[in-house]
């Protein structure tokens, strides 16, 4: 009762202050808020939303269902979860966050996964994509390709460890869920709509999601300013560095930056050339993804009983395997074999047009395998039967 109460004293205090470094700082408040709008508008809307849109598709036609039971066999003894885990960690991997969130809440709400099951999931599905990993930072920011392959390679490895480790979480809950014959139900199976408006719910949807993103990149960009401009990341920085903290106050400074949001830390660390240190520790940032993710992640996840805490420290230990990971690996990549001659600061695409056409292309390429499988497993359960009836 006592910690409600100064909940309820510190968390108001702390907006108030917020609103009124904004509206003393009106000029950089306003830049850095554009800065996030337009980041929002050239990057993040073309590269997520056709995969928003698939995702939402496959999901109402059951396709989940399907691919559950083909990887059934994999995904149970390597991570402890359902085949539709699957899914989500196809769609994590290759959209980029936050979309595995996205589809581990839905499987949640609809009922199709456990709790324990979603709290594994979260550990290993909710990752950066490559076309950010490799085109934005790698070729873009540090001007090496190269550099973007170690950072996925790093990353999944780190991602999917988290996974194998965390298959022992909530084990004896588990066993209890087991034990008591929980039969979960299956809401998120094939939809008898009719296409159009499945397909129209979904584009909604997907861009109701956006919009919320949108919002979280927003104020985080307008809250690192104000953190900038009362001096809060340089003298915390300074103070990491007199405890010992290696790196020196400049590479700390974009931790730090990369700590609250990923696109600005990664930048600052790329300043600093290609090497171990700034390397190692842009992927360990971005496994974990930045706060800025993580508050997009929970949002999504809000209307579950997933604790925000848990995913959080599998956040972490997942930007530790990572880091371990990239020790491992740097001395054996080949850096500077991908150099690009032109730095872009963005997804190295010339407009958002071209990003998300390239986006619509790989979503209709998962789109299109996925019916194939689905139409050849049909085929061959329809022969089956009728050479049973012969």
């Amino acid at each position: 009762m006592f910690k409600k109460k100064i909940l309820l004293l510190i968390i108001p205090s702390i907006v108030l202050i917020f609103n009124a470094l904004i509206i003393f700082n009106p000029s950089e408040i306003m830049i850095a808020a554009r800065g996030g709008a337009i980041l929002w508008f050239n990057n993040v809307l073309p590269s997520l939303l056709p995969f928003m849109i698939g995702t939402n598709l496959m999901l109402r036609l059951g396709v989940v269902n399907f691919i559950g039971a083909l990887l059934e066999p994999v995904m149970k003894p390597l991570f402890g979860v359902s085949g539709r885990g699957a899914f989500a960690f196809a769609m994590g991997a290759i959209s980029g966050y936050p979309i595995g969130a996205q589809v581990c809440a839905t499987l949640r709400e609809g009922e199709e996964i456990s709790q324990v099951e979603t709290q594994r999931l979260l550990s290993f599905v909710n990752n950066s994509g490559p076309l950010f990993i490799i085109g934005a930072v790698g070729a873009g920011m540090f001007g090496d390709e190269q550099v973007g392959y170690f950072i996925l390679t790093t990353t999944l490895t780190g991602s999917i460890l988290s996974g194998m480790l965390f298959k022992f979480y909530g084990r004896e809950k588990g066993e209890k869920e087991k034990n008591k014959k929980i039969k979960l139900t299956r809401r998120v199976a094939a939809s008898r709509d009719p296409f159009g408006k499945i397909l129209s719910e979904s584009i909604m949807k997907s861009l109701e999601s956006l919009l919320m993103i949108a919002g979280f990149i927003i104020l985080f960009s307008v809250l690192l300013k104000i953190l900038e401009l009362v001096g809060v990341i340089i003298t915390l920085a300074t103070l990491l560095c007199t405890l010992g903290v290696p790196g020196g106050e400049e590479l700390i400074s974009a931790a730090i930056y990369g700590f609250f949001e990923i696109t600005n830390g990664a930048s600052r660390l790329a300043e600093h050339g290609v090497s171990k240190s700034s390397v190692i520790l842009c992927a360990a940032l971005v496994s974990f993804g930045g706060m800025s993710i993580f508050s997009q992640s929970v949002a999504f996840l809000s209307k579950t009983d997933v604790k925000p805490s848990v995913f959080f420290a599998a956040k972490l230990l997942n930007a530790a395997i990572t880091t371990v990971a990239g020790f491992i690996i740097y001395p054996f990549w080949n850096f500077g074999a991908g150099e690009v001659e032109q730095v872009t600061p963005v997804f190295a695409m010339t407009s958002p047009i071209s990003t998300l056409v390239l986006s619509t292309i790989i979503c209709g390429m998962i789109v299109l395998t996925i019916f194939i499988t689905t139409l050849a497993a049909n085929i061959k359960s329809a022969y089956k039967k009728r050479k049973n009836h012969i």
